[in-house]
């Protein structure tokens, strides 16, 4: 009996455990999201918006999840290469890409692309606007934006406006202006924002759309001018450039350029939750806002399903422009 004893409370200790474990393992694996290292692939080459914002939500992100969130830049086609990777990765949260709503233009540009962004796509947070502006260089002779439209409207092309290449929000934002005012600019295909925006300041052409980030110190330099800020609301970052609608007199034009967060498709919806959560808590607070604010962008918080609805709301909205004008990239 002396003997026994020990072993029998051994033996409950043991199914009191095997019956623990059974009950606590399926919470722990849930729970236990992130327990290794995550990566963020940023599909732009380093230095751009995409970079800058990529890289700021892998720091914060990886502060708020309790594991690093290791940055990997893999561009090429217009981020297509690197959100492709992403589509095809294994949908448990480990795997997420920074992207901004070029995303959503390229469906309608490119021939063909290896993955839909609908299907293939999970929608974690929309996390911010990046203020963008239409510039003058030193060429251009018109006083504002409405004179630039009238000008436009008379001499159709003679405007040349320099964008960072075919198909991109900037080249189609300046189509919908187009479209909506009637006129015609030239518009000058360069390789990437930096020599579309040395373009307008060296004078090759008058026009140039470009984030504030990119051209900031040479507005306040005076080496252009900034004719109107492409999103439907006044920026508090660019205080006094007016809104293309008011400054083109174009009621209803605007253009918000959102970073967003996206993981592959099928991802399980407690594991999306907890991503979404660090993301608002990246952006989503004074300290993340004015990190945001240091590098050119606005903080602009929307959950899972708000951006879903804005990747339907952008589709409809550029598909029609993209047709009319023609813009196809092989």
């Amino acid at each position: 009996m002396t003997h026994s004893a020990p072993r029998l409370r051994l033996a409950r200790r043991t199914l009191l455990a095997v019956a623990a474990g059974g009950l606590v393992a399926p919470a722990l694996a849930q729970g236990g999201f992130p327990d290794r290292p995550l990566r963020m692939v940023i599909p732009f080459p380093p230095g751009g918006g995409s970079d800058i914002l990529g890289r700021l939500l892998a720091q914060r992100m990886g502060e708020a999840l309790g594991q690093p969130v290791v940055p990997e830049n893999r561009s090429g086609a217009g981020g297509n290469i690197g959100t492709e990777a992403v589509a095809k990765a294994a949908p448990d949260g480990y795997t997420l890409v920074t992207v901004f709503n070029t995303i959503v233009v390229n469906q309608f540009v490119y021939a063909q692309l290896p993955f839909d962004l609908k299907r293939d796509l999970a929608p974690v947070a929309k996390v911010a606007l990046a203020p963008t502006l239409i510039c003058g260089g030193p060429r251009l002779q018109a006083r504002d934006l409405r004179e630039v439209v009238e000008i436009s409207r008379r001499e159709p092309g003679r405007l040349n406006h320099g964008t960072p290449g075919l198909g991109t929000i900037t080249h189609v934002s300046a189509e919908l202006m187009d479209a909506m005012s009637g006129g015609k600019l030239t518009h000058v295909h360069y390789r990437g924002t930096g020599p579309a925006v040395t373009a307008c300041v060296s004078g090759e052409v008058e026009l140039v759309s470009a984030p504030l980030s990119a051209v900031d110190e040479l507005v306040k330099a005076g080496r252009l001018r900034a004719l109107g800020n492409l999103a439907g609301q006044d920026s508090p970052l660019m205080p006094g450039v007016p809104t293309v609608a008011a400054a083109a007199g174009l009621p209803g034009y605007a253009v918000d350029n959102w970073g967003a967060v996206l993981a592959p498709a099928g991802l399980p919806e407690p594991i999306r939750q907890k991503l979404e959560a660090a993301a608002r808590q990246a952006v989503d607070t004074p300290e993340g806002r004015a990190a945001l604010a240091a590098r050119g962008i606005e903080s602009s918080f929307g959950d899972g399903r708000a951006l879903a609805t804005v990747i339907e709301a952008d589709s409809r909205r550029w598909e029609p422009v993209i047709r009319k004008a023609n813009i196809r990239v092989e």
